[in-house]
């Protein structure tokens, strides 16, 4: 009778075993055909620091912002960020919204910064507008300390200048003095004055006018005068220029040549001066009256 209950007792625990080994074998079958569960992906907290303009756009000012984001690469989302614009609505957007960008890799400590044509087609350039963009971009990534400078990259070309100021084809090093604010020549600013005017921002260059000026000369007048003015000289060219200063004033002597593009019956080269004068902190345009 012993060996009876002996052998059902080992029967039993023969099934049981069995039956573990049975379903140990399912599980594990049933296991390798369930689609691997994809690791939740570990989001990082990033202190940024992006360089905007100014709201006068003539220096770069800085914003700060924390940002938790699962984005493996500080430097995308520095362009990222800096695509979105300033949250601090005095401050000046630095690149156009209409830019994508296409890459961005560090290598040898050079930031490659590959953007999309829309980078130079969608923008307003002018010379301090260049000036803002660039070291915008490339003081924002070098507050990475392993980048030390930015080569930008246009759909993944070096291009010549954005509009005449600043070639792209070389990298970029950090700019210090465009935290404070940057000294413009008289000639720059008769530049920037002439470019507003090209591009119709008879608006913008009418700011540019000496207090005097601006009370004598309305802005309606101002636009028909300088609308017949920028048209003369469209098939002209500055190529050189004389700074003659005085204890309250400057005088702006710009000689003319004509383009070799140009068509008709024109003078080969005139010269024509410009008054200016500092007002806070800013040459101003004198307008002849």
């Amino acid at each position: 009778m012993k060996t009876l209950y002996r052998s059902l007792f080992f029967i039993f625990i023969l099934m049981i075993i069995g039956f573990g080994v049975y379903n140990y074998s399912k599980d594990n079958e049933m296991g390798q055909n369930q689609p691997p569960i994809p690791p939740v992906p570990d989001q990082t907290k990033y202190r940024l620091k992006l360089y905007f303009g100014s709201s006068n756009n003539n220096r770069l000012v800085s914003e700060e912002r924390v940002i938790i984001s699962d984005e493996l690469q500080e430097e995308k989302l520095i362009i990222e960020e800096l695509i979105k614009g300033p949250r601090n609505r005095t401050l000046k957007a630095s690149i156009p919204e209409e830019t994508k960008l296409l890459s961005i890799k560090t290598i040898d400590n050079i930031c490659y910064v590959n953007f999309s044509k829309s980078f130079l087609d969608s923008y307003r350039w002018d010379l301090m507008n260049e000036a803002i963009t660039i070291w915008s971009v490339v003081n924002s990534l070098t507050e990475i300390e392993q980048i030390q400078a930015v080569q930008f990259l246009i759909e993944g070309d070096r291009v010549g200048a954005i509009e005449k100021y600043y070639s792209l084809k070389e990298p970029f090093y950090r700019n210090e003095e465009l935290f404070k604010k940057e000294v413009i020549t008289p000639f720059d600013t008769f530049n920037v004055f002439l470019d507003y005017l090209r591009t119709g921002s008879y608006d913008n260059a009418y700011r540019m006018l000496s207090k005097t000026s601006t009370e004598k000369l309305d802005f309606l007048k101002f636009k028909l005068n300088m609308g017949t003015y920028i048209r003369e000289l469209r098939d002209y060219e500055i190529t050189k220029y004389q700074t003659q200063k005085y204890s309250n004033k400057v005088i702006l002597l710009v000689t003319y040549e004509k383009k070799s593009t140009a068509i008709g019956n024109l003078d080969n080269e005139f010269m024509e001066s410009w008054q200016m004068i500092y007002e806070n902190g800013e040459w101003k345009i004198v307008m002849p009256i």
